[in-house]
């Protein structure tokens, strides 16, 4: 019988989900990618799950879509058919689903992390990186570019300084590199990168959800926006914040513990 490709627990408020083909490198397949669509469904209508953990098994984190299942349709050269199933793809909709799902998604990186897996990864609020991962983007040399929003995100979050390297020159990088360049949060020994990545989960999964959700989308929203508007996006958040029962009941016992009236 042959092994899932996916694993899925739930624990603590925390879905974990872990690719499971390390005989393929972790190539995403159709049913991995339909594991993260219905991962990220599960996280956005469930109370009880907090926070989304992906990481994987084997050497390999993955070496992004396996070209014999996930692969093009022939189009015939019309580049406008081209862009009409594009749009349709519903991977751009599950990694637009996780930025705009109001609860964390953590991706841990235990080795190579290419490709599309990397636009999976760029599309989660926090990268962990084992000290033997690595990340590029190998689409250059195949005659194409990052297009499930790889290019973009990357260049938000890295700048197009470094993107330009990632995506043109098609090298890899280390962990080291990919920490000073803001692509990931943190570097930990291999050994202890299952055990971080958990507790981080379990540490996000006790922190109050409207203010979580609130954070989340003030972030995505700053980022686009000029100083000012951006500010205004604070108050309306925190006016609202500061009227609901979550902050009442989080200040009332903070004076309780401090012996407050």
């Amino acid at each position: 019988m042959a092994e899932p490709q996916f694993y899925r627990k739930e624990a603590d408020g925390v879905l974990e989900f872990v690719i499971n083909r390390p005989e393929k490198y972790n190539a995403c397949s159709w049913e991995i990618l339909n594991g993260w669509a219905q991962a990220v469904e599960d996280l956005r209508d469930r109370d009880d799950l907090r926070v989304l953990l992906i990481r994987s098994n084997g050497k390999f984190f993955s070496s992004g879509y396996d070209l014999a299942v996930v692969t093009t349709p022939d189009l015939k050269g019309s580049h406008s058919a081209f862009r009409r199933v594009y749009r349709k793809n519903g991977q751009h909709d599950t990694l637009d689903a996780f930025e705009a799902v109001e609860k964390p998604i953590i991706v841990a990186h235990q080795g190579p992390c290419l490709g599309g897996s990397l636009e999976m990864s760029l599309s989660c609020d926090f990268r962990i990186a084992g000290r033997a991962a690595r990340y590029g983007m190998p689409e250059i040399d195949m005659g194409f570019i990052p297009g499930s929003g790889g290019t973009s995100r990357l260049v938000r979050q890295i700048g197009p300084h470094w993107a330009r390297w990632m995506i043109m020159s098609g090298e890899q990088v280390d962990a080291d590199w990919a920490l000073n360049a803001g692509l990931v949060h943190q570097v930990v020994d291999d050994e202890a990168l299952e055990e971080t990545a958990w507790r981080i989960a379990r540490r996000l999964a006790k922190r109050p959800p409207e203010a979580m959700a609130a954070a989340k989308l003030a972030i995505e929203l700053a980022q686009d926006l000029d100083r000012g508007q951006a500010r205004n996006i604070e108050r309306i958040l925190n006016a609202q914040l500061n009227f609901g029962e979550e902050h009442k009941g989080l200040m009332a016992a903070l004076r309780a513990k401090h012996g407050l009236s």
